[in-house]
């Protein structure tokens, strides 16, 4: 990253939201650099920051390349697995099943899936 941004550069993350595509939260923004998003490829990808006075800022440059960066890693990964055929790895757990192999669960009996949606809230202790 640039050690030479000018001080007017930096937008705090609410700021920041503002001006992101499709409109994160400030919340969304604070993880994005606390904890990263995880790519398709499972390198986990953060939003550079830094912090000041007990704030955090970053920069519009630093989003747009939050972005391309974690644009670069998907597309690495699906070209990966694009010239791999199926012979890639079965997709990471992390990510719940693939919606290929997801069935499925219409019952003409419960039509909105309550009944599914009940056993998944009972399973997690909800």
């Amino acid at each position: 990253m640039d050690n030479a941004t000018p001080i007017d550069r930096f937008l705090t993350l609410s700021q920041a939201a503002r001006h992101a595509p499709g409109r994160p939260t400030p919340n969304c923004l604070w993880r994005w650099c606390r904890k990263g998003v995880l790519a398709r490829g499972g390198r986990r990808v953060y939003l550079y920051h830094v912090r000041s006075g007990g704030k955090m800022y970053t920069t519009a440059e630093w989003v747009r390349a939050f972005g391309r960066e974690l644009t670069e890693a998907d597309q690495a990964h699906f070209e990966a697995k694009r010239r791999a055929g199926d012979s890639l790895p079965a997709r990471d757990p992390r990510y719940g099943p693939s919606s290929q192999t997801t069935t499925n669960r219409a019952d003409p009996a419960d039509p909105n899936g309550a009944d599914d949606l009940e056993r998944e809230l009972r399973e997690e202790g909800l």
